[in-house]
Order: structure tokens, then C-alpha cells, then sequence
């Protein structure tokens, strides 16, 4: 062949692969574009686990490593156990607790009840792991949340009575036979198969055979993992091994039918991802739940399988079974219900706020996950809600807006607009029904929700301002007597909220602090609910040192679930330390205490 003729065969090669080529890349890209304009049901799909996500996804594996949500549920081993288990005890309502490990390091509890031979639980998983961690035991084919948790803040045990609204004096009748300690001991013993399963995993399934009632739990991961949020993930993985599809999606800036992106779903769809579990929900047939498990996938619209509880939920035709939960104008009083005072708030319904528009899942501090842009100085804070309320966003705006010092926590949008009147295991947390506050002048009065004898709300159908009950930003702020008052004449929770307030509330003079220590005080000794008396406590630190280590400085010795006599004792002490100013100048005596025994608060 001639060196012509050699050149020309050359070049037809080249053009005949160079046309192979594109012809397959763009065979490639049509695939590629026909692959991604196909949507995906996810319902029943398979899951892959978060390890698979970790190849393509190593930051975002990073920073939902650190979060409180991976370690919701972890199993019982050195790394993941908070506890003390080196031998402590707990005395509670006659059962005494230990905490120690086995022959083969496992970790347990043994139960000594009057009467009873002592019962040991080896603890197999553990629940939480930021302010309290709760442990779990295997009975049979059900784990069991046992009696007694570990607050890691406080570093000490406490039985899961003192952390609802409970009272000492509650009768239990209907817990006869022990499961551990009997009676109040036991009160909060819970199933997780078929209660906490639910909300701390990825694809919970109790598994429950409707015949025998046995169960066959399982979970797609332990904790909340990605495929909580993002929807089962295994097709996802397997499609995306293709580079050439990667690269398609991220040159081209479209949605992977293949798995769920929050950010790319409206806001209503949005919330409904974290609603699933920071907001309580009833379902018309819960059978399907227990046998096959949550059906909701990322995505979805939640109220294709149930609805959030509400004041006004019936169950079993009693309208006011979760009355409790609610304040009376159906603000929630409980946390996990978020989602509820999201959906009541104007600026979800109206402006298209989300949870996403202030938390982050992969950002911020873990402790609350706000987004990083809005963390840091007052300013920063405020602009999760100037990033919509622009016009509010000079300090000039925001000062003639708030009628407070702009550089104050008076100041700030969360103080007036999300008040701390929201109980969560013994902590009083940030309402997320975003509203206006009541009128200032109601400080300086006995508020509704304080008033002995006012039991039955007003009609739901009033006014906010008209049938309110809870206590507003302003009198939480600027305690007043009548505030103070509350603590001894409200329910539990109010209660709660009250004690709350008295510890973070600014105090302007000596004679003030005084008379909040002297308040709290008594709660500590005459309140009948554990609860009530823990976060008093904790707001006499508060008021004492406010940068005390937790387990040190005044009443650091004091236990909310021992007996009355022990209580006395350190409180005593606490008194004759600070003299004969802490007294309660204003407490009525003849005013009946409002309790009616409230077990809740999960």
C-alpha cells in the first residue's frame, strides 16, 4: 500500500471511530436522559445502609456523623454506652437499681424489689445520646426500655418516673406483676417493638403477627440514618457506579429520580420528612403499621397514612384524650410536637417557611442544627426570620420593632415570637408555633393559665388573645408575683414552664433573686412531680452559679426522686448558706394546687 493510500485508510479509521464514538456518547447521553426522566416509586424499594453512601458522599457522611440523630439507636458497646456502669446504684419508690457489667463485659441492670428475688437485664442497645441516654433489654422476642436512664449532662441515673409529669403518690393498680421493680417503678417500662422503633430508625417494622401478637422487628439501620430522610437508597447506589451517570447529574443540575433530596421538595412535602417524627400522629387502622410497618417514604405527603394529634383528637369517641398535650388554643405543650406548631404558624401557611429554612442536617451545632449562616452573634439569630422579614432586618427596624435594647435578648425574634412553654423530658423547650405575643399589660396580672379553679378552657373557636392560656413571652421575661405565683398554683407542666422561667429570666436586684430562690426552693421540697422539682433545681443553679459544672456548687447533692426528708435536708442546707432572705413573700397557702396526674411528655 502506498504511503498516500495509507494516509487516506488513517484518516477513515480515525473519522469511523471518532463517529463510533459520538455516536455512542450521544446513544450514552440519550439513555442517560431517558433514565432520568423516569420517576421512581421508592415504596418498597431496598435500602443500602449509610456505608454505601460514604464513597460518593464523604462530607455530608461527615457532618451527619457528628449529629444526635446517627446515635438515636446504636447497640450496647463500649464506643456508644454514656452510663455509669461501674457499680452505681439507684433507690427508687423501694426497688433498688445496679448498674454494673457481666463476667464477659456486657453491660446490665439488677432489679432488688421488697418481696421479689433481684432480676438482672443485660442491656443491648441504648437510646440517645446527648442530654439522657435510656437502655434497652431483649424479653422474649420484645426489647424493653428499662426503668432507670443516665443523664449524661448531670452524669447521674434517674428513674424514668421523675422524667415525665408524674407524681410521687400516683397509684398503679394495673401493674401488679413485676416486669422489674413493680408498680410506679415500672410505670414507664415501654415496649420498643411497637412504640419507640417508630421514630429512632430507618424503616422501622415491629413485625407484629397479628394472630399471636409475636413480633419479627427489624429496621433498615439503627439511629436516623440518611435513608430516614433521603428514602431508600440501594438503586440509587447501584445507578450511580456509573461515573458517566454522576457526571451527567452534577453538569446538568437534575434530580436523581433514584433518591429523595428534601431541599428540592416543596415546603409542605419538606416539613412532612421531619414531621414523620417530631410530630405525634393517629392513624385510622395502626394494624398495617405494626405488621408491615411505617409506610411513609421521603417524599410523600404525610397524611396519606395519618394526620398529626391535635387538642381535639377523639380516640375511642373521648374527644379530650390528648387535651393535655395541647394548651387551649391547640398550641403543643410537648416536644415532638413541632410539626404541629409548624403547620399552626402564618409563616408556614402563608409564607412557605419549612424546618429546612432554619435547621440543617448537615450544618451547625449538633445541639439544635441550626444553619451555619445563623449561628454565632444576636444579629445572625435574627435572621432566620429577617432572611423573610426583610424590612426588619436594620437594627433600627428591628428596635422600633421589638421595644427592646436591639443588642438584648429582649430583642431577639425567638424571645417573643417562640417562648419557652414546651416540656420535653425534664426540660422546658422552644415553642415552634410561631406567633404574636399577648399584651404586654397582662405581666403585671394573674394570668388565666395561674388561676385555681379555671379547669375547663374556652372555646377553641375564639380569638388567640381571647382563649390563650399559655404563659406569654412577656411574663416569662418580666417575672412578676403573679408569675411566681403560677409555680404553686398551676398544672404540672405550667408548672414546669414556670420554674423554668425563674431561672432564666434576667433579675435586676438582690431582693428579686431572693424571692425567685425562695420559690424554687419550696418546689424543691413540696412539689409532688420529680419533674417539676428537677428543673427547679436546676434554675437555682441557674441563679447561684450560672456557669457551675453540672454536679458541682449549691444543692449539687440534691435528688428530685428522693423522699421528701432527703429533699428537706439539702434544701436546708442551700437555706442556711444564703440566709434569711430567700423566703417566699407572696405565696398563698390557701390557694388549691392544680394537679391532676399527667403522664406525658414524649
Amino acid at each position: 500500500m502506498g504511503r498516500r493510500a495509507y494516509r487516506a485508510y488513517i484518516a477513515l479509521t480515525v473519522a469511523a471511530c471518532t463517529a463510533a464514538a459520538l455516536a455512542a456518547i450521544a446513544a450514552k447521553r440519550r439513555a442517560l436522559a431517558a433514565d432520568l426522566g423516569v420517576a421512581r416509586d421508592l415504596h418498597g424499594a431496598d435500602y443500602a445502609g449509610s456505608a454505601a453512601c460514604r464513597g460518593c458522599h464523604p462530607d455530608h457522611t461527615t457532618t451527619w456523623s457528628r449529629t444526635f440523630h446517627r446515635t438515636m439507636t446504636t447497640e450496647a458497646t463500649p464506643a456508644n454506652v454514656r452510663g455509669d456502669f461501674s457499680g452505681a446504684t439507684l433507690r427508687h419508690a423501694g426497688v433498688e437499681a445496679r448498674m454494673d457489667r457481666a463476667a464477659d463485659g456486657s453491660y446490665q441492670m439488677t432489679f432488688a424489689a421488697p418481696g421479689s428475688p433481684p432480676r438482672t437485664a443485660k442491656v443491648v442497645r441504648a437510646v440517645g445520646s446527648r442530654r439522657y441516654q435510656q437502655y434497652l433489654a431483649a424479653d422474649g422476642d420484645a426489647l424493653w426500655r428499662l426503668p432507670v436512664a443516665y443523664h449524661i449532662e448531670e452524669k447521674r441515673w434517674f428513674p424514668m418516673t421523675g422524667a415525665f409529669l408524674f407524681a410521687d403518690d400516683t397509684r398503679i393498680d394495673d401493674l401488679a406483676r413485676p416486669r422489674y421493680g413493680g408498680g410506679v417503678f415500672d410505670r414507664h417500662v415501654t415496649r420498643w417493638n411497637d412504640n419507640c422503633v417508630f421514630c429512632h430508625n430507618v424503616a422501622p417494622n415491629p413485625g407484629r403477627d397479628p394472630s399471636t401478637g409475636a413480633f419479627q422487628t427489624t429496621v433498615a439501620e439503627l439511629g436516623i440514618a440518611c435513608e430516614a430522610c433521603h428514602g431508600p437508597g440501594a438503586e440509587h447506589a447501584r445507578a450511580n457506579a456509573d461515573p458517566a451517570r454522576r457526571y451527567a447529574l452534577h453538569l446538568g443540575g437534575r434530580a436523581d429520580p433514584t433518591i429523595v433530596n428534601p431541599s428540592r421538595l416543596s415546603p409542605a412535602r419538606s416539613a412532612d420528612v421531619c414531621g414523620r417524627c417530631h410530630g405525634q400522629r393517629i392513624t385510622a387502622d395502626v394494624a398495617p403499621f405494626m405488621a408491615h410497618g411505617d409506610p411513609f417514604v421521603a417524599g410523600d405527603d404525610l397524611g396519606r397514612y395519618s394526620r398529626p394529634l391535635a387538642r381535639d383528637t377523639s380516640l375511642r369517641g373521648d374527644a379530650t384524650a390528648f387535651a393535655a398535650r395541647f394548651w387551649a388554643d391547640g398550641t403543643p405543650r410537648l416536644t415532638a410536637y413541632e410539626y404541629q406548631g409548624l403547620l399552626q404558624s402564618k409563616c408556614a401557611k402563608k409564607g412557605g417557611l419549612t424546618c429546612t429554612s432554619c435547621h440543617g442536617m448537615h450544618e451547625g451545632d449538633p445541639r439544635g442544627q441550626i444553619r451555619a449562616r445563623f449561628a454565632g452573634t444576636n444579629a445572625a439569630g435574627d435572621r432566620m426570620c429577617t432572611q423573610c422579614h426583610t424590612a426588619l432586618a436594620a437594627p433600627a427596624a428591628l428596635a422600633a420593632h421589638a421595644h427592646h435594647e436591639p443588642a438584648g435578648e429582649g430583642a431577639r425574634c425567638v424571645s417573643c415570637h417562640m417562648p419557652r412553654i414546651v416540656y420535653g423530658v425534664l426540660d422546658v423547650h422552644r415553642s415552634h408555633r410561631i406567633d404574636v405575643p399577648q399584651n404586654p399589660e397582662r405581666v403585671s396580672n394573674l394570668p388565666r393559665w395561674a388561676r385555681p379553679g379555671e379547669a375547663q378552657p374556652p372555646p377553641r373557636d375564639l380569638p388567640k388573645r381571647a382563649s390563650s392560656d399559655h404563659p406569654d413571652a412577656c411574663a416569662l421575661c418580666h417575672v412578676a408575683g403573679a408569675t411566681t405565683q403560677a409555680l404553686f398554683t398551676a398544672d404540672p407542666l405550667g408548672r414546669a414552664v414556670i420554674a423554668d422561667a425563674l431561672g432564666r429570666a434576667p433579675s435586676p436586684d438582690a431582693a428579686e433573686r431572693a424571692r425567685r430562690l425562695g420559690a424554687l426552693l419550696d418546689a424543691m421540697v413540696d412539689d409532688r412531680y420529680p419533674a417539676v422539682r428537677h428543673i427547679a433545681w436546676r434554675s437555682v443553679r441557674r441563679l447561684l452559679a450560672p456557669d457551675a459544672t453540672p454536679g458541682t456548687g449549691a444543692a449539687a447533692d440534691y435528688d428530685p426522686s428522693a423522699d421528701a426528708p432527703a429533699r428537706e435536708r439539702v434544701v436546708a442546707r442551700v437555706r442556711s448558706q444564703l440566709g434569711p432572705t430567700a423566703v417566699v413573700a407572696d405565696r398563698r397557702s390557701d390557694q388549691p394546687v392544680r394537679d391532676a396526674d399527667l403522664e406525658i411528655g414524649e
